[in-house]
C-alpha cells in the first residue's frame, strides 16, 4: 500500500521541481536578453552617426574642390581675354599706323618692304608677302592659320627680315592659346636669336609674364625688372605687372 502512494507522490514531485528549474533558468536569459538589446541599439546609432559625419566631411571637401576649380576656370578664362584684348590692341595699333616701315616693322607694305632684292619662294610670293600674309590672317582673327603661315615662314626664311617678329608672335598666339611651354620656347628663341631685334623689350616682358604664369617667379622676376626699366609701351606693361603680383 506504501509503494503506490509514494510512487504517486514521485510523479506529482518531479513536474513541479522540472517547472521551477525552467522557471529559474529562464530567468538569468531573459535578464541577458533586456540588457542586449539596448545595448545594441546604442550601438547601431553610434555607427549611423559616424556614417553620417563622414558623409558630410566628404561633402563639405568636395564644395570646395569645386569651388576652387570654379576659381581656377575663372582665372584662366580671364586670363585668356587679357591676351587675347592684348593681342587685339597690339594688332590695332600696329596695322592702324601704315606710314611706319622699317625692316622690323610689323606694318608691312609690299611694294615698300624693305628688301633689296625680295627672295622668292616657289609659289612666286616673296619673303615679305608671306610674312604679310601669315600677319593678315592674324589681324583677321584666324589664329590656328595665322600660326601655321608663321611657322612655314620660319622654315623657309628662318634669319628673315622678319624672322624675329614671326618668333614674337607664334609667342603670343601660344600664350592667347594658354599654351605656356610653347609661348615661353618662342620668346626665348626669338632673345636668343634676335638680341638686336626691336622685339626684344616686348618679348622680354612677355617671357618674364609666361615664367610667373607657370609658378616660376625665380626666372620670372629678373626679366620683368629689366623690360621694366625700358621705355614705351613694354616697359609700363611690365611695371604694373610687377606691381600687381610681387
Amino acid at each position: 500500500m506504501l509503494k503506490p502512494v509514494i510512487a504517486f507522490l514521485c510523479c506529482i514531485a518531479v513536474p513541479a521541481v522540472e517547472a521551477q528549474v525552467r522557471v529559474v533558468d529562464s530567468s538569468p536569459q531573459s535578464v541577458r536578453s533586456g540588457v542586449s538589446r539596448p545595448q545594441e541599439s546604442i550601438d547601431q546609432k553610434t555607427e549611423s552617426y559616424n556614417q553620417i559625419q563622414s558623409l558630410l566631411q566628404e561633402v563639405s571637401e568636395l564644395r570646395a574642390l569645386v569651388e576652387e576649380q570654379g576659381h581656377e576656370i575663372s582665372r584662366l578664362k580671364q586670363l585668356q581675354l587679357d591676351n587675347y584684348v592684348d593681342l587685339d590692341r597690339r594688332v590695332s595699333f600696329l596695322t592702324g599706323n601704315n606710314s611706319v616701315k622699317s625692316k622690323d616693322s610689323d606694318s608691312v607694305d609690299v611694294t615698300t618692304a624693305p628688301i633689296d632684292s625680295p627672295v622668292s619662294s616657289g609659289n612666286g610670293a616673296s619673303e615679305a608677302d608671306e610674312y604679310k600674309a601669315a600677319y593678315d590672317l592674324l589681324r583677321q582673327r584666324q589664329v590656328d592659320q595665322s600660326l601655321v603661315a608663321f611657322k612655314d615662314y620660319l622654315k623657309k626664311y628662318p634669319s628673315g627680315e622678319f624672322a624675329a617678329n614671326s618668333c614674337y608672335w607664334l609667342g603670343e598666339i601660344f600664350l592667347l592659346k594658354n599654351q605656356l611651354p610653347q609661348a615661353r620656347d618662342w620668346f626665348a628663341k626669338l632673345l636668343q636669336d634676335f638680341p638686336d631685334s626691336n622685339k626684344v623689350p616686348d618679348a622680354k616682358f612677355k617671357l618674364g609674364k609666361v615664367y610667373h604664369l607657370m609658378g616660376d617667379k625665380k626666372r620670372a622676376k629678373p626679366l620683368l625688372d629689366d623690360a621694366a626699366t625700358g621705355v614705351g609701351d613694354s616697359a609700363r606693361l611690365a611695371k604694373q605687372y610687377l606691381k600687381d603680383n610681387f
